[in-house]
């Protein structure tokens, strides 16, 4: 009997509980609103890259008329990514001018970027030039971001930086300065 009525004592008290209070429906300020229908945003996008050439990698890519000269590798440090790593093939066609070799048309550049959490960034590279002198070779690359995995998955923006080739080989993209959308 004792346990019956704790019973019915614990019900009227659950049940009491459960009781609304108030008949109103809480409502979204226009802030909460307006940060709810923002979605993607323009993000600014800056760092630097340091390369490599990586023999044993082989990074696919379609250079079509172009001649590719191999795949590179990189790490540096991306605005949005972290610590970053990279793959870049770059396929080139030569520069004559005067009858002299002064510089690489990169007509074709396949490249990526992996973010510290593992996400990708896939890139799309313009064409750019890259003219020889004493210390090896400048040029100027436009990149447009065309989507990826994880929270880049639909990324878009672009970037520019100045890209600088030693006279041993190695590379740096340096100056990244432009905008992601995600």
């Amino acid at each position: 009997m004792k346990s019956k009525l704790l019973l019915v004592a614990f019900s009227a008290i659950l049940l009491a509980s459960c009781s609304k209070e108030s008949d109103t429906i809480p409502t979204i300020t226009s802030d909460q609103e307006a940060m709810m229908k923002k979605g993607p945003q323009a993000r600014p996008f800056s760092g630097q890259m340091s390369y490599s050439f990586a023999p044993t990698q082989n990074l696919p890519c379609d250079c079509g008329d172009y001649y590719p000269v191999g795949t590179f590798s990189g790490t540096g440090n991306l605005s949005h990514l972290g610590m970053t790593t990279s793959l870049i093939k770059p396929c080139v066609a030569p520069i004559i001018q005067d009858g002299n070799y002064i510089g690489d048309h990169v007509g074709v550049e396949c490249a990526y970027f992996v973010a510290a959490n593992g996400d990708s960034l896939y890139c799309y590279t313009h064409p750019y030039d890259l003219l020889y002198g004493p210390n090896g070779a400048v040029g100027v690359a436009k990149v447009d971001f065309t989507g990826g995995t994880g929270r880049f998955a639909n990324a878009t923006g672009s970037f520019t930086g100045t890209v600088t080739i030693s006279p041993t080989g190695n590379a740096t993209f340096s100056g990244l300065s432009g905008t992601i959308v995600y």
